[in-house]
């Protein structure tokens, strides 16, 4: 007997999955929920896919003896009988959360050729032979095998999916394929549309309406909630670079002035390639955020006054307070002081990577330095 957590994890296995497909559907598409199945599709080209959901707390859900698995190919074989579905235009999907030992189900999921499909009708055959004909599953075998032809149509479009304990892990897998974001962000989009999809199927159940849900829909709510994400954070188009990297490779090479400036002050190696990093990644950042027009040039110029006005504090701040110190241990100071400062761009809060390469960016330009000396030392050098 199926217990409340039970169902209510079922329902709501649903509801993710419904999300799944609208996020890997297309224009002219929409989901169902509870309408032909647990999840049905129907796709801009004419072709659908009929989802069974099977869930479980703790096990395996479709085993060789569940009622699960062999109600879900009996109530199939009745829709192509009854002419509700058509198997030419339909792929038929077992969506399961708990993985188990391999079973006949694995065997019908992989069978592709009409002698693989007659093994696996073989199978069933023999499990059928081994019932009892009061266990739960006789009476759903023994009409499955009176429709051979039915139950091979099915069989030859069948897939058997083995996900998540609760199904969320596939949308955000497909969140952070979509969007280029950060993984709190692909938390709080996931969160969202799964909160819409929710109160869509909801509400149209409500209002006695078929729970259908489209492609458009979907897409006019993930472009508001893309615009809210790009308002909170500038998006990261890059991942950091290594030391073997070519690109880190070549900055030692020509040594440009901002790792100059930073061997000046006795900055360890290490850091020097982390400094090479923060400069490249900020060449790729804002040359896309103002081609996406995150940002604009004035922005950006803005951004630059004011790491210069935080630079210009410090030197005076240090000339003061660290009277005692050498040139090179206050241009250390100054130096880290520098990458840890916080700065948005607009409202925006900036990646701390970035505000860095900014830095090393004004420094390779000559308009700010580290050591107070700065200008005459690279003349020397």
């Amino acid at each position: 007997m199926p217990t409340a957590a039970g169902q209510l994890l079922g329902y709501q296995l649903q509801l993710q999955r419904a999300l799944v497909h609208l996020l890997k559907s297309g224009r002219g598409s929409s989901v169902s929920v509870e309408v032909t199945g647990d999840v049905a599709v129907m796709l801009g080209n004419g072709n659908t896919l009929e989802e069974e959901d099977k869930s479980s707390l703790s096990s395996n859900p479709v085993t060789n003896k569940s009622t699960d698995l062999w109600k879900t190919f009996y109530n199939w074989i009745n829709a192509l009988i009854d002419g509700s579905i058509h198997f030419e235009k339909t792929k038929f999907i077992l969506y399961a959360n708990h993985e188990g030992n391999k079973g006949i189900v694995d065997a019908l999921s992989d069978a592709q050729s009409p002698e693989e499909i007659s093994r696996c009708i073989v199978q069933v055959e023999s499990l059928f032979e081994t019932l009892e004909s009061t266990h739960p599953i006789h009476s759903y075998l023994s009409h499955i095998l009176s429709y051979k032809d039915a139950f091979r149509a099915i069989v030859g479009s069948f897939e058997f999916i083995v996900g998540s304990k609760t199904g969320s892990e596939e949308i955000h897998q497909i969140l952070s394929e979509i969007i280029l974001v950060s993984q709190h962000h692909v938390d709080y989009v996931h969160d969202e549309l799964l909160g819409w999809m929710t109160n869509s199927v909801m509400d149209k159940i409500a209002a006695s309406k078929p729970a259908i849900v489209s492609w458009e829909e979907y897409q006019k709510k993930f472009v508001v909630l893309f615009e809210r994400v790009r308002a909170r954070e500038l998006i990261d188009f890059t991942r950091e670079y290594a030391a073997n990297h070519k690109e880190v490779q070549e900055q030692f090479k020509e040594y440009p002035t901002y790792l100059k400036q930073l061997q000046i002050i006795d900055i360890e190696d290490h850091e020097q390639v982390s400094a090479v990093s923060d400069f490249l990644r900020r060449k790729v950042n804002a040359d896309k955020w103002i081609e996406s027009e995150l940002i604009d040039e004035a922005s950006a110029q803005e951004f630059e006054e004011s790491l210069k006005n935080y630079w210009n504090s410090s030197i005076k701040r240090l000339s003061i307070a660290e009277k005692s110190l050498k040139p090179e241990e206050r241009g250390q100071l100054l130096y880290h002081d520098c990458k840890v400062r916080q700065a948005t761009i607009g409202n925006q809060p900036v990646l701390s990577h970035f505000v860095r390469g900014t830095y090393h960016n004004l420094t390779n330009e000559n308009e700010i330095g580290w050591h107070e000396s700065w200008k005459d030392l690279l003349k020397d050098k």
